[in-house]
């Protein structure tokens, strides 16, 4: 997520999608023992199956998202708003040359309009606002030892009865923001602990929510350098303060033809994010997904007529 303003562009990383997360480890964390909870080890065996099969179908399919980014006053109404349209596919990034289930499934977007209009030039927007609405990694049996899950109790989504499990990874530490030097002022990517909840599917095991939250709110101080211009800008350094980030998305069943069939989709994703001593403090992104289709490629192999043809 990237916020521009004084201080340039603040990038939050949620610590959630393992596959993303795993990048950063210099190597894989351990298995960790079965849950005592014997409920539980079933419902995340079950569901982690569910997982690899949503992933396996991703790569089949293309569909529109519908990017809207707003500004948001104290009220959390919208102040200003720019929506962008894209043709997505996702595609399957290996992270590993010898383990074929090391991959992650990476968003490649093609912008269509910005704010109803046709730019063929127009500013990519960070594709990480894609990725977390694809990825459910963390609950694969391969990067499932990376986090603790806790199983507590049930709910309705959608009209639909769901297991509610907590998840939180595991070595998440103190928060740490890492600064650095753009072409237009500075940037900065923050990493916190988050908690997250996941509600299952209590008779498909599909996932049907995820949402995640900052475990608490915290400090820290920007660099004295800010501003734009080759020499940039001098002054103080700025507290900053992380108050709030919210991540949620929401999955459907999508039905499609020739052949029959009904695969789980995302179905919308919304961030908002709420911070003080910057010039944005409050921003609320979300996409919605729609016009789903399968694709497919075709390979002609085609020979060339050598001298005696």
């Amino acid at each position: 997520m990237s916020k521009r303003g004084v201080l340039g562009a603040a990038v939050f990383a949620l610590l959630l999608g393992a596959a993303g997360a795993a990048r950063a480890q210099e190597a894989p964390a351990a298995p960790r023992p079965a849950p005592a909870d014997e409920k539980l080890a079933r419902i995340l065996d079950r569901a982690g199956e569910a997982v690899v099969r949503y992933h396996a179908e991703l790569f089949r399919i293309a569909y529109t998202e519908t990017l809207r980014q707003e500004e948001l006053r104290r009220d959390m109404t919208p102040e200003r708003s720019k929506e962008f349209v894209f043709d997505t596919i996702i595609e399957r990034e290996a992270l590993s040359e010898d383990d074929e289930e090391d991959y992650y499934p990476r968003a490649v977007r093609r912008l269509r309009t910005v704010d109803g209009e046709h730019k063929k030039l127009a500013r990519q927007v960070e594709p990480a606002e894609s990725i977390s609405g694809a990825s459910l990694h963390f609950l694969t049996p391969k990067y499932r030892g990376f986090y603790e899950f806790t199983l507590e109790g049930e709910g309705q989504v959608d009209g639909r009865r769901a297991h509610r499990i907590r998840v939180v990874r595991l070595g998440q530490g103190e928060p740490k923001v890492e600064w650095q030097k753009g072409l237009v002022g500075m940037h900065f990517h923050a990493f916190a602990p988050s908690v997250v909840t996941v509600w299952v599917d209590a008779e498909n095991y599909d996932t049907l929510r995820v949402e995640s939250r900052l475990v608490a709110p915290f400090e820290f101080e920007s660099p004295r350098a800010f501003g734009a211009g080759p020499l940039g800008r001098f002054g103080p350094t700025r507290r900053i303060r992380y108050l709030r980030h919210d991540y949620a998305v929401r999955f459907r069943r999508e039905r499609f033809k020739d052949p029959e069939q009904t695969l789980l989709v995302p179905s919308e994703v919304e961030w908002v994010i709420v911070m003080e001593g910057v010039s944005k403090p409050r921003r609320r992104n979300t996409i919605r997904f729609s016009d789903y289709r399968r694709y497919r490629s075709d390979v002609k192999v085609v020979e060339e007529a050598g001298p005696g043809r």
